[in-house]
């Protein structure tokens, strides 16, 4: 499934309320310039550089921070969701980075689990966590994404839609729990007993450092020192300790004017007039006569690349779409070989070719007797090492790696 580009003379018909406008002046156009200033958000796939978006980014000279915190590259992982300021290069594929902001979206307790195979949803803070075959998960204590178990602590990457759900890009666990933080847009406030909601969480914020001037529908970070009250059933409080705005208070994606933007995210909440895009409305009322756009073809927790560039009103101007390809199977084997862009694998005594570009997932998982990789690309691999693919085929047949990890192989 292929979502089609579309052409920025149709999109400007596109109404995306908070994220798109389409006024007459697009002078600060400079997508058709691929060194000029930009900047792009989305997963990171690997190291070596930063690997954002398909494009390999320099970054000898970059600053990195997570969590408002100043840090080192190496302190990110594979499966982070990133912004990244930089430029692109004439090629497309290869970039220099001057800055790469990280933030978890949700850190705390797990309060349920529903896996089956490392796929499903957890509830994590009173948040629908959704885990794909494309989720990372990292643990220096638990073997296996379906050990986790209730009262379990973990950080989460992904995409929020703002009202509870998350779609996870990276699960890792927590020996303790040092800032027990949950994100979203607050509904349901009630000033007489100082609460509000985010998604099915109740927060209750009466004896709480509140930071900022509270209102429904605006982007807040909560967190909290104590333990959540409730149960499953019937639902849980947070009391929270401090309360402040996050993302400026909104969703919306936000930038100088003339600056490019690309941007990853989440599909959801389709409608046959609109789709949600990492909680923002997209609508497609004027949308009449496109024979290469299906909308029926969207489907919620697609993932989906939206290319364009900050008008002068300081709205976020729409001109190519693309789908983010979702694994569709896995498989493992040893390594029998590899090229520049190739990897095959032994799989039941078939070999077993895959294409690898820069969107595949790069992660070294081999850590008997030698220390992982963290720079680990497809030139680390030998003949004879043991790999776990997740792939999908392309139109035409081909079988394109969209993660590949390296591990120990069984005994």
């Amino acid at each position: 499934m292929k979502l089609s580009i579309i052409s920025s003379a149709i999109l400007c018909t596109l109404a995306v309320t908070g994220l798109v406008s389409c006024g007459s002046d697009s002078d600060g156009t400079t997508s058709a310039d691929a060194t000029s200033a930009s900047s792009t958000s989305g997963v990171i796939t690997g190291f070596g550089s930063v690997y954002i978006n398909g494009v390999e980014y320099e970054t000898d000279s970059a600053s990195v921070t997570i969590d408002g915190s100043q840090s080192a590259e190496t302190d990110l992982g594979v499966g982070d969701v990133c912004a990244l300021q930089g430029s692109v290069n004439a090629d497309g594929v290869t970039g220099t980075a001057t800055a790469v902001t990280c933030t978890d979206e949700l850190e705390g307790y797990v309060l349920e689990v529903s896996l089956t195979n490392g796929i499903g949803t957890m509830n994590v803070m009173g948040q629908t966590v959704t885990i794909t075959a494309d989720t990372v998960f990292d643990s220096d204590t638990t073997a296996s994404i379906d050990l986790i178990v209730p009262n379990d602590i973990v950080e989460v990457h992904g995409y929020p839609d703002g009202t509870g759900n998350i779609l996870a890009t990276r699960i890792e666990t927590k020996n303790a729990a040092t800032d027990v933080e949950v994100k979203g847009l607050i509904s349901n406030l009630d000033l007489i007993p100082l609460t509000f909601n985010l998604g099915t969480l109740l927060v209750d914020y009466s004896s709480a450092n509140v930071e900022t001037i509270l209102a429904n529908d605006l982007y807040v970070e909560v967190k909290t020192e104590i333990a959540l009250i409730g149960d499953v059933a019937t639902g849980f409080t947070l009391t929270a300790s401090k309360v402040e705005i996050e993302e400026d208070g909104s969703l919306d994606i936000d930038g100088d004017e003339g600056e490019d933007l690309e941007v990853q995210g989440v599909v959801s909440n389709i409608t046959p007039t609109s789709f949600d895009f990492n909680g923002t409305t997209v609508l497609f009322a004027s949308l009449e006569t496109d024979d290469d756009f299906d909308l029926a073809s969207l489907e919620d927790g697609m993932i989906i690349t939206v290319e364009g560039y900050i008008d002068a009103n300081g709205n976020f101007v729409v001109e190519e779409i693309e789908e983010d390809h979702a694994s569709e199977n896995e498989v493992e084997g040893l390594v029998t070989g590899t090229t520049d862009t190739t990897i095959t694998v032994s799989v039941n005594s078939v070999d077993m070719t895959f294409s690898v570009n820069n969107e595949t997932s790069m992660i070294d998982e081999q850590d008997e007797s030698v220390t992982p990789l963290f720079y680990f690309s497809l030139t680390d691999i030998a003949t004879g090492d043991f790999v776990e693919i997740d792939y999908y085929t392309d139109d035409i047949g081909n079988k394109i790696a969209t993660k590949i990890e390296r591990d120990d192989s069984p005994s």
